[in-house]
């Protein structure tokens, strides 16, 4: 990327808006509520803050229908969230998620300040929250490892000793939805409160399975998630707070891997799969066009030279319809028992965080993805997971101000992957009646131990009553041991992990993030900034199939201008961020010449470079009207990044090495060159009969990929997507009813696209059109 020449052109309208923030004059009776934020681990305005942070309310997060951090990308710039299984995949200014289940997240999620170290943890709602983060760009300083890309940090409501209170609201819609969320708030003295929240959620399936029904389906929802809060403030100085947080999903969700069977891509020519520019056959199970071995196991067999398909199973032609026999599962538990003291002195406020979080996950799934019974597979997933943080924050009225803290983390996981055969195969199809009903003996178990200790510290200083200097730095220490262990060959009737593979796997990395910057305010109102700061991915083993093979630490280089603008009498709020992101040793796939053979390995060699221009805009053109936009225009693209090509033809030869990808100038996954959302309300006054506010969210997105391989079935075009509601409210505000229907369009947007075993291409499918019904009181 040729990044000098495209910063000159990309500064133009950043530019544009800088200026605009410091000479629009234009008056408008409405007014924005201040919004205070903790993206630099103290409370501070959103205006008065380097970062560029998407700041949701808690009310906004209700009027639009926002229940879990997937919608986020309607209102943070720039945010894409993919998905595969029970694996969210964020992507963020070129930062994209690539390895999951035992490996770390790329974009870090936070709840109440506790780092969630496994990607199914930020699948859980949102209940009785008081605002959600969405911090853009790395955060190596303050939030450490692995805020890559940068964070999403959900901050509930806290306990308030000064007055009773409670809410509650229920939903109900179509896939037969029902949803509830509630909180109660009860002072126990003038010093102490409980604050309990609670939300239930159910919902059949929108991906139909159309050989058993809705216990087949996918993408259904059975979730329970409880808070439960007690505050102790003996003083103005000090209080304590102490948390229980639990959540239970008993839903299908995406089984497995929740994957829609694309067919499998030929050459029909050559009679070799071909995921570039090959045509896709519509069937799942197997067939002699292919000049070797392509489609699933145990799915049938196609021969080519007699009419119909034969045995062999067909695509259903729908996103969301499956042909599956084994009924999916997966079962999510996440319990989380935390406290926080405060302790303000006149020299500085010191937070203490102290958290346990026991979170499982199992998953499975028909693995030949068909309606025989040949075989299933899965991953069960354990991380308990001990978490320690000592915050200290100069509170002074002077030109210096400053956090020192040190954070520590100890996670115990496990990763077990699940294969059971069912039957044997004649022609690839199951013998009646099933022969086998035993788990695979190659499949393995790997235990993770990691303890990652750091310390770190960021000032700024005020060189003049305008202008201020700031920097941080962080240092981290990383170890992990991990020991891999194989089923027991003569225990196959159910899972045994029990025999010593690998005993000794370990690595330790160390690293050192950095943070520099001025801010500048111009006139009363904006304020100019400019940082550059540096974030890491941590190194890891490289999975259960790798024994003792580990990655090295994967680096981004942020450079960022930001503007922060408050116009017409505090009516409009414009703030933009112009960034460069340069990422370094990123995985990808090496290979090494032995002189007998070639050898394949994961090592850190990939390089993507970012940049790009945000822009949020919200204006209260009155007290009734209230109008925003979000825009995100970048351009990442991938460096030096050769990988496989996993289908049998359609790459090119580098270095020797037949059949590869060179992703060098593509664009990165999950990541379009532009997206706007058009936010609008209207408050309508009913008098006596109270108020009625309708509103609608427009949101578009230019073309993109959804996975590294340039892979043709894994392009999404360019697409629109309408939220529309209508809220009425009582006069007093106690009583609400939203009506509201997402994705107006019923647009079916890719999520993942990838190859599985057999050649077969797979993708997966954000929801589709809803729609439902509100009632809230008091909430």
């Amino acid at each position: 990327m040729e990044i000098n020449g495209r910063l000159s052109r990309a500064s133009i309208p950043f530019l544009a808006l800088t200026a605009l923030g410091m000479v629009a004059g234009a008056h408008a009776q409405g007014a924005l509520e201040e919004i205070v934020v903790t993206a630099q681990k103290r409370d501070q305005s959103l205006q008065d803050v380097s970062v560029a942070v998407t700041a949701v309310s808690g009310d906004e997060i209700k009027a639009l229908g926002i229940t879990d951090a997937f919608r986020l990308e309607i209102l943070a710039p720039g945010l894409q969230l993919g998905m595969s299984g029970a694996d969210p995949r964020p992507a963020l200014r070129g930062a994209r998620t690539q390895q999951v289940e035992a490996n770390d997240v790329a974009i870090s999620f936070y709840t109440d300040g506790l780092y969630r170290p496994r990607h199914g943890q930020a699948l859980a709602g949102f209940v009785d929250v008081d605002r959600v983060e969405v911090l853009r760009g790395p955060q190596g300083t303050l939030f450490g490892r692995n805020s890559f890309g940068g964070l999403i940090h959900v901050i509930s409501n806290k306990p308030d000793p000064s007055d009773t209170d409670y809410g509650f609201a229920v939903s109900g819609g179509d896939y037969a939805l029902a949803g509830f969320d509630g909180f109660f708030n009860a002072p126990l003295s003038d010093t102490s409160a409980v604050r309990f929240a609670l939300k239930t959620e159910t919902r059949d399936p929108y991906v139909e399975n159309l050989t058993i029904g809705d216990d087949g389906g996918l993408k259904d929802a059975d979730m329970t998630y409880f808070r439960g809060q007690l505050l102790f403030a003996p003083s103005d100085t000090l209080d304590l707070t102490l948390r229980v947080e639990s959540w239970q999903d008993d839903s299908n969700g995406n089984g497995h891997f929740g994957y829609y069977v694309e067919g499998i891509p030929v050459n029909l020519s050559t009679g070799m799969t071909n995921g570039v520019s090959g045509t896709m056959r519509p069937r799942i199970g197997r067939s002699d066009e292919c000049a070797g071995t392509c489609g699933r196991g145990g799915a049938g067999f196609d021969f080519k030279d007699m009419p119909g398909p034969d045995t062999a199973q067909q695509v259903t032609g729908n996103p969301y319809a499956i042909e599956q026999d084994t009924p999916p599962q997966r079962d999510l538990s996440d319990l989380t028992v935390a406290g926080d003291l405060n302790w303000s002195t006149d020299f500085a406020d010191l937070k203490v965080t102290v958290a346990y979080m026991d979170y499982e996950e199992y998953r499975w799934a028909d693995c030949d993805m068909s309606a025989y019974n040949g075989n299933a597979c899965g991953n069960d997933i354990t991380s308990e997971t001990t978490m320690q943080e000592f915050q200290l924050t100069s509170n002074s009225d002077g030109p210096l101000e400053w956090v020192v803290g040190v954070f520590m983390l100890q996670e115990d996981l496990t990763n077990a992957f699940l294969w059971e055969d069912f039957a044997s195969n004649v022609d690839n199809t199951p013998v009646v009646p099933a022969d086998i009903n035993a788990h695979a003996t190659w499949t393995n178990q790997i235990r993770v131990d990691t303890s990652s200790t750091a310390g770190y510290g960021q000032a700024s200083y005020a060189v003049t009553d305008t202008a201020r200097v700031l920097a941080g730095v962080r240092y981290t220490s990383d170890e992990r041991d991990w020991q891999i262990y194989g089923q027991d060959p003569n225990n196959r009737s159910t899972y045994s992990f029990t025999v010593l593979e690998v005993p000794d796997g370990e690595g330790d990395w160390s690293e050192v993030t950095w943070k520099v910057g001025g801010e500048l305010d111009v006139g009363e109102d904006t304020m100019l900034y400019a940082t550059v700061s540096t974030g890491f991915l941590a190194g890891n083993q490289q999975g259960a199939f790798q024994g003792t093979n580990s990655y090295d630490e994967q680096t981004v280089t942020a450079f960022e201008l930001g503007s922060k603008s408050l116009l017409a009498d505090g009516s409009v709020r414009l703030n933009a961020a112009f960034y460069v992101n340069q990422f370094e040793d990123l995985l990808a796939t090496r290979f090494v010449d032995t002189g007998v053979t070639t050898l394949a390995f994961t090592d850190n060699a990939g390089e993507i470079d970012a940049i790009g221009l945000e822009v949020e805009l919200d204006w209260a053109v009155t007290d009734q009207l209230q109008l925003g936009a979000r825009v995100s225009m970048q351009q990442a693209e991938y460096g030096d990044f050769a990988l496989p090509n996993v289908f049998q033809e359609g790459g090119e030869t580098i270095s020797g090495i037949a059949n590869q990808f060179q992703l060098d100038g593509l664009q990165v996954q999950n990541s379009p060159d532009f997206t706007g959302t058009l936010l609008g309300s209207y408050l309508v006054d009913l008098g006596a009969s109270g108020t009625l506010i309708p509103s609608i969210t427009v949101y578009y997105s230019s073309d993109y990929r959804v996975d590294d391989s340039n892979w043709f079935f894994g392009n999404q075009d360019a697409y629109t997507k309408t939220d529309l509601s209508v809220t009425w409210a009582s006069v007093n505000q106690d009583w609400t009813a939203r009506l509201w229907v997402t994705n107006l369009e019923d647009e079916a947007t890719l999520l993942k696209a990838t190859r599985f075993g057999g050649d077969v291409a797979v993708t997966d499918y954000a929801n589709p059109r809803m729609w439902g019904l509100t009632v809230g009181y008091r909430y």
